[in-house]
């Protein structure tokens, strides 16, 4: 009897080791995509039957066969089309009858998808040696999204997304449902209860309607009314032109050619645009009415005319948001939920309830399951909604982080609470709807509209780290971990691309390098406050003077009206010119921080003058700018002692009292307000709206006594400082700053 002869081996290398079934999809099998182990098909042709050397170690970790986030998640996508239509990939020769008996490996890949393959490779390694580590989550992967854990998608199979799109509903491992995942027997049980039970759906139906007929019916803002409050065509243009020009090109939340499609439509008689259009216009055209450049500048009490406008706007888009349902969620009414935050930061409007409403939207997001890759859990999510739901996840990340730094708080989520892959960094217009595969991403050097996102992602998990040591309630940050952080935060710095787009250095560059100076004055913050004498401490007051001039000069180079945007998003400048002025105080005393003294005094005063733009224009923001401005003044009678003290005070409370005129004497009538065509409107439908007032605001204001001269010892520190508000001068109950 002869030799027995070898079966071909068709299954991989891995498969055949742990002898388990092997689907033999190419280039990576199911089991192997899901272990993140090696998956190699070779022939066992050798005499003992033994696998090629190229396999000689299972514990050798390699590239994974997928080339990038990207073509997996096309991979992905493609299985689940497959699987939707019952039909196995690489199955259908084997299908076949006339085909042959015998399956080998699928044909090799042609030279230019080879390329292809190389420069993704490329593109993945330059990602990789830009990763940060970090000391707090050892042997954690570097960025969020890419685990080399064989049981992370393990973990993910026991988390549930349920619904298409953006009408997702996600619930995590302790949830009870996450056990019928592991209970299939189950769920065929139940569908042939239902076969059995065919007038229970005529039941669902009758107890739907009847839930429909004792329901209240439900007063939202009529389509002609939300109309009625979207300004001129020539106005408009003007503002949506702002807006995309600063917010589209750092926190991304519109689809550009989308948005525009729709808005081109907008303008045209006998189109009807959806409702949900208008609110995102006028959310779009709210966050930047404040800021729209040439224009006259007229109050209403303390708050200026174009912000009391688009409060207006902001309420009635939220009445038609509140009344929308959460549990069918669409990628248009939660664009709206973002716009509105981002709209209510922008006007200054509550601004005690930032933090808690930055953390309100990333719990809604989590609850839809944004902070979780979508090509893990769900086969029903179409490319184009995967990448806005990256986009709108990181962004919402990133309003919630510098909400908490602002307030001062730890942020809400640590990097190992989420696995969603970063955005690609491509053009809007390289995908839309219709989109099946994803384009490749281009490099960091090629600036887009996302490119500010996959920057900041980078050094996320980093950023992270720092917000939790500096704002927890036990001292975490010593002098070694503030200099290995900075060393960190200054590597990321000098790895900021230099675009020369016109379009990156409006907000996408400056912020790019605020997000990071604003730390590495954080860090060494508590270290100054420790000792001035203490020689240790020495490069942490020169770190923070470093990273205070660059924050303030970014703002002096930065165009008026972006710089006031940036001050309404971001707290920075003050704590900026704070810490400048200290700076320059102390160095006249010790002299061992030697710089120009002209050079910053200049920059401290254009810093304060952005602050008073941001009152003219807005009508916010009087605390920090009276603080800012003594400490101004403190810094002149330090660098000027042959005047007495009490007549820089004077200068100060001048320049206060002077802006508080300003705003005075441009009082607008209440009368003439009443007769713009798009104010008569909007008050003669107001009444039937919830959350909108029909009352007008009281136009008597009390006068304010002259600021009389201060006797003693000018105290920049005195209590009386963080007393002061706008309202305690105003005195009138109608307006709060917050």
């Amino acid at each position: 009897m002869g030799q027995k002869r070898r079966r071909l081996a068709l299954s991989c290398v891995a498969c055949r080791r742990r002898k388990v079934k092997c689907d033999r999809t190419y280039p990576t099998c199911i089991r192997c995509q899901k272990g993140g182990v090696s998956c190699d098909y070779v022939s066992y042709t050798s005499k003992e039957g033994l696998p090629t050397p190229s396999d000689e170690s299972p514990h050798q970790q390699r590239e994974p066969s997928v080339a990038s986030w990207n073509e997996e998640a096309n991979v992905w996508y493609s299985r689940s089309k497959a699987r939707a239509s019952n039909v196995r990939p690489q199955d259908d020769a084997g299908n076949d009858p006339s085909s042959s008996t015998q399956r080998g490996p699928p044909p090799t890949k042609s030279l230019s998808e080879l390329q292809d393959r190389i420069y993704d490779l490329e593109l993945r390694l330059d990602s990789n040696r830009s990763r940060v580590t970090s000391e707090k989550f050892i042997g954690r992967p570097s960025l969020p999204g890419f685990s080399s854990d064989k049981n992370a998608f393990q973990d993910s199979e026991r988390a549930l997304l349920r619904g298409a799109g953006f009408k997702t509903q996600y619930m995590g491992p302790s949830h009870g449902a996450s056990l019928l995942l592991q209970f299939e027997e189950l769920s065929g049980f139940v569908k042939d209860i239902l076969h059995r039970l065919p007038t229970l759906q005529k039941a669902r139906s009758d107890w739907k309607q009847k839930r429909q007929a004792i329901r209240p019916s439900i007063v939202l803002p009529d389509h002609e009314t939300l109309v009625s409050f979207i300004p001129d065509q020539a106005t408009t243009d003007q503002l949506v032109q702002l807006y995309f020009e600063v917010f589209e090109t750092t926190y991304r939340v519109l689809h550009a050619p989308t948005f525009f499609r729709s808005y081109k439509e907008f303008w045209i008689a006998s189109h009807e645009p959806s409702t949900a259009f208008v609110v995102q216009l006028l959310l779009v055209c709210a966050a930047v009415n404040t800021v729209l450049p040439d224009r006259p500048n007229t109050f209403v009490g303390p708050s200026s005319v174009q912000r009391d406008l688009a409060s207006k706007w902001i309420d009635v888009c939220e009445t038609w948001l509140d009344l929308q349902s959460q549990k069918h969620m669409t990628l248009e009414v939660f664009q709206v939920q973002v716009l509105i935050t981002l709209a209510k930061k922008m006007n200054c409007i509550k601004l005690k309830r930032s933090w808690t409403v930055a953390g309100h939207l990333l719990r809604l997001a989590m609850t839809i399951g944004l902070h979780r890759e979508p090509t893990l859990l769900s086969k029903k999510i179409s490319p184009f909604d995967q990448e806005m739901r990256r986009r709108l996840w990181f962004t919402i990340l990133e309003l919630e982080i510098q909400a908490s730094l602002d307030r001062g708080m730890c942020a809400s989520l640590g990097p190992l609470d989420w696995d969603c892959l970063a955005p690609l960094n491509i053009h809007d217009e390289d995908f839309d709807q219709t989109t099946e595969k994803m384009p490749r991403p281009r490099p960091m050097t090629e600036f887009t509209r996302t490119s500010f996102l996959c920057l900041a992602f980078r050094h996320l998990p980093l950023r992270l780290d720092v917000l939790s040591r500096i704002n927890s309630v036990r001292n975490c940050i010593d002098s070694d971990h503030a200099l290995d952080l900075d060393q960190k935060i200054r590597k990321h710095l000098d790895e900021i691309p230099k675009w020369t787009d016109h379009a990156a250095k409006i907000a996408s560059l400056p912020l790019s390098e605020l997000l990071l100076h604003e730390f590495l004055l954080q860090i060494h913050q508590p270290l100054v406050a420790q000792g001035e004498t203490q020689s240790c401490h020495f490069f942490s007051r020169l770190a923070r003077q470093d990273a205070a001039l660059s924050t303030v000069r970014i703002y002096a180079e930065l165009r008026s009206n972006t710089a006031v945007i940036l001050t309404n998003m971001r707290d920075d400048v003050f704590p900026a010119l704070l810490a400048l002025c200290h700076v320059m105080i102390m160095s006249l005393e010790s002299r061992d921080l030697m710089h120009d003294r002209n050079t910053t005094l200049k920059l401290i005063k254009q810093g304060v003058d952005t602050m008073e733009d941001r009152i003219r224009l807005v009508g916010q923001g009087f605390h920090s700018y009276w603080l800012s401005s003594s400490a101004l003044g403190l810094l002149q009678s330090k660098l000027s002692p042959e005047k007495p003290p009490e007549v820089h005070a004077q200068e100060t409370a001048d320049r206060v009292a002077g802006l508080h005129r300003y705003m005075m004497d441009r009082q607008e009538d209440p009368a003439d307000r009443m007769t713009v065509g798009v104010e008569d409107a909007t008050m003669n439908t107001a009444s039937a709206l919830v959350g909108m007032s029909a009352q007008l605001p009281n136009p008597t204001m009390p006068d304010m006594d002259t600021f009389a001269p201060i006797g003693g010892q000018f105290n920049a520190f005195s209590d009386t400082l963080f007393d002061f508000d706008m309202a305690d001068i105003w005195g009138a109950g109608n307006y709060q700053q917050f």
